[in-house]
């Protein structure tokens, strides 16, 4: 999102306006009505469906046809990157936050200097123990991994209702 002015960030900022615009980019170059939208996405109500159309309509990722419908504009279509809003786990310690991904690195770092004293006392150790390692940070990894897909999740809706 290198040239996008700031009201394009700030619209795809809140969550639910994010969806709306993903599912603009996948009916395209059909348009779409609030109605349809509320009801393939499972929104509550068509009102909050239109309130963040309009804030995508504003940011001119959006148009808003005389029929009422929704298309999106060329402007929306060339939008590759997104910074997603994603929540991430932090510990609390002595009253800060310290997100669980820096424990994470930590034991990176932490694995790697033992692995590398290692090699100088007994190589087969440090052959063993950095497979080992290479693993458990691996397993780590995949978990951070599926925590943020599960939380993408949101953004995502059944294709078959589109069709």
């Amino acid at each position: 999102m290198n040239n996008q002015d700031t009201s394009e960030i700030e619209a795809l900022g809140h969550p639910a306006t994010l969806k709306l615009f993903l599912f603009s980019k996948s009916v395209y170059p059909e348009d779409f009505g609030v109605r349809e939208a509320r009801r393939k996405l499972d929104f509550n109500s068509p009102s909050t469906v239109l309130w963040h159309l309009d804030k995508l309509v504003e940011a001119s990722l959006l148009e808003k046809l005389p029929s009422n419908r929704y298309k999106l504009l060329e402007k929306g279509l060339d939008i590759k990157e997104i910074n997603v809003p994603v929540k991430f786990s932090a510990q609390i310690i002595k009253g800060e936050l310290i997100p669980r991904r820096i424990f994470l690195i930590s034991f990176l770092i932490t694995a790697f200097v033992v692995t590398f004293i290692l090699v100088f006392i007994n190589p087969l150790i440090a052959a063993i123990n950095g497979v080992v390692l290479l693993g458990v940070n691996c397993v780590l990894y995949l978990l951070n991994y599926l925590t943020i897909k599960k939380q993408l999740t949101y953004y995502s809706w059944d294709k078959e209702k589109i069709d």
